[in-house]
Formats: C-alpha cells, sequence, structure tokens
C-alpha cells in the first residue's frame, strides 16, 4: 500500500494536515500540493486567523509556484495551468476548485493579501498573487529600470561615434544596422538591452563598443563585465581579450585589458558564510557601466539585488538570448524586459522600454544555409513541422538518429567513444595538455534527463566501459584519470571556480592535475577540488553558457514535462558546426510544442502600461 505524501506530513507535524481543510488534502493527494507547500501555507494561515479554505489553496499554489518558476500564480487561470506528471496522474481539471469570481474576492479580502505596501505574507494585484518577497524584487526591478527611461538620452562625442561607425558600420538613412544602433543605445542611455540568439554578434557589439571607448579621447569609464556563470564569464572575457590585443600595445589596448569577466556573485562579493552580498542598496559597485551577459539564466531575486547594487548615475547594459532556458530558479526576467521587442509588433508599442531594447537578428556564426541557424529558428518559433522536414533533409550539418534502435545509433557512439579516446592519449602527454583542452570543447553529449535512457548516467557508463576496454587499469583504484572532463558544483571563491565550469584531468611533469582554460590554462592538484561531476555528458541546462563545436542531443524514448521547446533551442545552438539530435519523431514535436509558460508581471509593468 503506497503511503499518501500527506500521511508523512501529518507523522512529522499533525497539526500541520489535520488542521488543514479537505480541499489542501485533495490537492495533495492528486500531486498538485506538496508537503511543504502545505506546511508553510497552514503555517502562515495559523499565524493570520485564516481559515478560508479557498483562501489557503491559493497560498499553497502560490507557494508550489515559485517551485516551478513561478513569480506568482493567476488564479484565474490555475484550473488550466496546473499539471502533474505520471501514468496514473490525477487530472487537475477533474478537481474541486473554487468557483470563480468568488475565489479572487474571498482572496483579496484575506488578512494573508495586501497591495505590496503593508506587511503581509501575500500580494494581490490584477489578478496576480504573489509571495511578498517575489512581488516586492518585481517592483525593484521595474521601479529601476522606468526611472533610467526617464533619463533623456546623451549624446554621444563625435570621436566615439566615429570609431563606432568604423568599428559596426555607420547607420545610413533607410538602413536597420542594429549592432550599431545597439551600441548607440548603449552609450547615450543609463540603460540597455541588446537581445539575440547564437552568432547574432551580442558579444561582438560589445567589445567593439568598448574598444570605441578605449580609444576615444573621452575618459575610459569603470567597467564590470559579468555573467551568471564561470563559464560564460570566461568567454565573455575571452572576447574582449582579443579586442585588446587587436588594438596592439597602446593606450586603448591596455585599457581594454584592464576590463576583467567576472560572476555575478564574485561583482557583488558574495560572502558564503554570511549568505551576503558586499555590494548591495547601501555599498552601490563603483563601476561607471555594468554589463551582464547571458542574463537569461539570472533569476528574479538574483537581478534584484544585483541592479539594486548599481549605482544611480551608472548604465546597466543587459544581454542575453531571451529564447533560451531561463533560471533554475523563478523568473523570466531578459524575456519579459524584451517582451514584444523580439516580435512584429514592436514597432507599434509606445512603451517608453521600446527604444532601449535592440534585438539581432542576423546570424554570423553559421553561414549561409547552416541547418543549425535553421532548425534552431523553426524550433523557436514552434513550427515542428518544419523542424522534422529539416532533420530530414540531409544537411551535413544537422544529422538525425530515430531513437537507440536507429542503425546509425552504435556508428555515433563509436564516433563518440572515438573523441573521448583521442582525449585521454592527448590528457596522458604533459606536452599537450593545450591541445586536450581545445578538442574537450570539440564535442560534448547533452542530455535532457539525469537517469533513464538517454541520460546523463547512461552514457557516461557507456564512454566510461569502452574506456576500460581500450585502455585497461585506466580508472583501476582511483577516482581521477586522464582525459577525465570535470565539472565543479559548487562555488569555490578561493580558487575562483564556479558551478558550471568544467576542467580536464591532465598529466604534469608533477603528477596529475585538473586544468581549466581561462584566459590561459590554470591548474589545481586534484585534492583541491571541492564538490564536482564527471561530465561524458551533461544535462542541457548545465550547458547554458557553453559553447562546442558539435553537440549531440540526446532525448528520451518518451516525452515529459522537462521537454520543452527552449530547451531543444538551448541544446541545439550550443553548437557551431554541427548538431546530431537523437530522439524519436512524436519526442520531437512534443518538445517543440511545448513552450515554458512561466507566471510574471514584469513584462505587463514595463510593455502594457507603458513603464
Amino acid at each position: 500500500m503506497t503511503i499518501p505524501e500527506r500521511v508523512w506530513l501529518a507523522a512529522s507535524n499533525p497539526d500541520a494536515v489535520i488542521g488543514a481543510d479537505g480541499l489542501l488534502a485533495a490537492f495533495n493527494d492528486a500531486g498538485v500540493l506538496s508537503p511543504l507547500d502545505i506546511l508553510a501555507t497552514t503555517t502562515i494561515g495559523r499565524l493570520y486567523g485564516e481559515m478560508d479554505p479557498r483562501v489557503l489553496l491559493a497560498a499553497a499554489l502560490a507557494v508550489r509556484g515559485t517551485r516551478f518558476g513561478h513569480v506568482c500564480v493567476r488564479l484565474a487561470d490555475q484550473r488550466g495551468a496546473v499539471f502533474v506528471e505520471g501514468i496514473d496522474a490525477v487530472d487537475p481539471e477533474t478537481l474541486a476548485w473554487p468557483a470563480e469570481p468568488g475565489w479572487e474576492t474571498a482572496v483579496g479580502a484575506s488578512p494573508l493579501v495586501g497591495d505590496g505596501v503593508a506587511d503581509t505574507p501575500l500580494v494581490l494585484e490584477d489578478g496576480r498573487l504573489y509571495l511578498q518577497r517575489y512581488h516586492a524584487y518585481e517592483t525593484r526591478i521595474a521601479r529601476f529600470i522606468t526611472e533610467r527611461l526617464r533619463v533623456g538620452p546623451q549624446p554621444i562625442d563625435t570621436a566615439t561615434e566615429a570609431l563606432l561607425d568604423a568599428a559596426l558600420g555607420g547607420i545610413e538613412p533607410g538602413e536597420d544596422n542594429r549592432q550599431r544602433r545597439a551600441a548607440g543605445v548603449a552609450l547615450s542611455s543609463r540603460f540597455a538591452v541588446i537581445a539575440g540568439g547564437p552568432g547574432t554578434g551580442k558579444t561582438h557589439t560589445i567589445a567593439a563598443m568598448l574598444g570605441a571607448l578605449a580609444r576615444s579621447d573621452q575618459p575610459f569609464p569603470t567597467v564590470a563585465l559579468a555573467a551568471p556563470t564561470g563559464k560564460a564569464a570566461a568567454r565573455l572575457g575571452e572576447a574582449i581579450t582579443e579586442a585588446a590585443e587587436r588594438l596592439g600595445d597602446t593606450e586603448a589596448g591596455v585599457q581594454l585589458l584592464s576590463v576583467e569577466a567576472s560572476t555575478i556573485h564574485r561583482l557583488l562579493g558574495y560572502h558564503p558564510a554570511r549568505g551576503r552580498f558586499r555590494h548591495d542598496r547601501e555599498n552601490r559597485l563603483p563601476h561607471d557601466l555594468v554589463i551582464i551577459d547571458e542574463m537569461s539564466m539570472v533569476s528574479l531575486p538574483l537581478a534584484a539585488r544585483l541592479l539594486a547594487a548599481v549605482r544611480d548615475d551608472a548604465t546597466v547594459v543587459l544581454v542575453g538570448d531571451p529564447y533560451q532556458l531561463e533560471s533554475i530558479e523563478a523568473g523570466t526576467v531578459l524575456a519579459d524586459i524584451v517582451g514584444p521587442a523580439g516580435g512584429d509588433d514592436a514597432p507599434s508599442s509606445s512603451a517608453p522600454i521600446r527604444d532601449h531594447v535592440v534585438v539581432l537578428d542576423r546570424v554570423h556564426r553559421f553561414g549561409e544555409g547552416s541547418g543549425i541557424a535553421d532548425f534552431a529558428d523553426a524550433v523557436r518559433g514552434g513550427d515542428a513541422d518544419q523542424a522534422i522536414r529539416l532533420l530530414s533533409s540531409g544537411r551535413s550539418d544537422l544529422m538525425w538518429v530515430r531513437g537507440d534502435d536507429a542503425v546509425d545509433f552504435n556508428p555515433l557512439i563509436d564516433r563518440v567513444v572515438a573523441h573521448r579516446t583521442g582525449l585521454v592519449e592527448m590528457a596522458d602527454d604533459a606536452d599537450r595538455v593545450e591541445d586536450a583542452l581545445d578538442e574537450l570543447d570539440r564535442l560534448a553529449v547533452l542530455c535532457a534527463h539525469h537517469r533513464g535512457p538517454q541520460s546523463v548516467d547512461r552514457w557516461r557508463r557507456r564512454i566510461e566501459t569502452a574506456l576500460d576496454e581500450r585502455f585497461p587499469g585506466l580508472r583501476f583504484g582511483t577516482e581521477w584519470y586522464p582525459g577525465q572532463p570535470v565539472m565543479i558544483t559548487a562555488n569555490d571563491y578561493t580558487l575562483d571556480l564556479y558551478n558550471g565550469d568544467i576542467g580536464l584531468t591532465v598529466a604534469t611533469t608533477d603528477g596529475p592535475k585538473v586544468a581549466f582554460k581561462r584566459g590561459g590554462i590554470r591548474m589545481f592538484p586534484r585534492s583541491q577540488i571541492g564538490d564536482h561531476a564527471t561530465v561524458h555528458a551533461m544535462t542541457i541546462h548545465k550547458s547554458q553558457g557553453s559553447q562546442f563545436a558539435e553537440v549531440v542531443v540526446a532525448l528520451p524514448a518518451r516525452s515529459s514535462r522537462l521537454l520543452t521547446r527552449e530547451l531543444l533551442y538551448t541544446a541545439v545552438t550550443r553548437a557551431s558546426t554541427a548538431v546530431t539530435l537523437i530522439g524519436d519523431e512524436d519526442v520531437i514535436r512534443s518538445a517543440i510544442d511545448r513552450s515554458v509558460q512561466r507566471a510574471s508581471g514584469l513584462g505587463t509593468r514595463l510593455w502594457d502600461q507603458g513603464g
């Protein structure tokens, strides 16, 4: 007999469930609410004297929502929006949902709920129910942006404008040079967004803008470059270093080299023992210009803390791809801010933010006729028919293996194993460490799931079994072996290694070490490496901020809630030259048809209400 989760909760905290209404128990039994959702809700209800089961259900749904990335919940939409996965799962629409409009009226009248000014656990605004702190985060971000939009554009000095034109091309009458326009907005405003897919020139635009500032006669600003992960920060830093090297041994080149990229946590001075940031609204960042890359990965709470630490007179430039996966935590900050600017209806909007968001749409990385670019466009647009046509077209850079029963599946495994075999041979030669790190970036296996068929665990076992056969004794008696790809899984502020950083175990004259490519090669004794995982394959979520020449994207045999349009788009756009997609047609279609729809009010605040 399976014991319902709420029985476990009752055993550990009897009052939490016994004192709760049957609505909470029914929604828990159906798998909609977790025991912790119920515990949090009933605790708050007792503190505020709220016994109405409709109100308590709404509160529990708001708590639940943050676990699924929602900033708020719309009560009117919950019946059709809640999803429960599982073969024997109860259809949430068959549950006893409170009737509208009385439900929202009851919630609005509850002592649990306020307008965001009073200190209440929940906030109800325009039909959106928030936990109080998430409403505060969203409100702060919206206020930060709208206050900067009220500051009129400042003219760019003639010399800097000429340098921008030389680097990015001028804007001729009737021409839409978006890179040049994006750089102009960033240099003339207090707030700008440079958005676009992979290969559209976002980083090139930033590098050209900073290069123009370094070469102009104006004082070079203090610049902060940051990204949510160490890998993304390293890639950004490398691009700026390359731009500096093109300037040579000049004052401008030296200025540009002085700009260091870091993680957002490092920029803000995160103190892990205290769980606090050194820089906040009371102790602002000293920089004149703050540029944040890979903004799609930044959660609502982190974005609120970051923007609160920016000086009132500083400029903020947010950079990223709004079509990628959102952050693991709650929020869709970049997508909300970009809003309709990425669509055809952008010119019709009168919102002030419209002129501060530039979406780059011309792909430079892949070249003409790229199967990767065309497939990514089809996925992003939700066109499953076109995506399948492209997969079936036989393009050299876009290959399709129809599941692990396909005749071309074993040859694909052989190719991946051959790559890993070469990696071991390079990593075992102390003179080829740099070659080995370059080879590590040549191919990656990206999976939707940690476990099960076509999962991270299954691919790791396949590869390591093959390596054991090819190199007897390679892994005998030790966790570490040459050619072992290692991902850091917890931030290490002492070593300046961060969650998501990928290195390689290599042989050196001083014995085996783990090497990372970050502005050169950095090596650490294995004893210094903290929390980590072997990554012969990684989840698609973990691949964000990374770039590889070729990726193998492994989808499970059956569709699941995790398989979304955004997940597939993120996976295929990690590649620069080739993609191999493993998956049945119905699974691929299901992923493309399912789009992440996180509830948030930030886009409404910025676009629908004109800022």
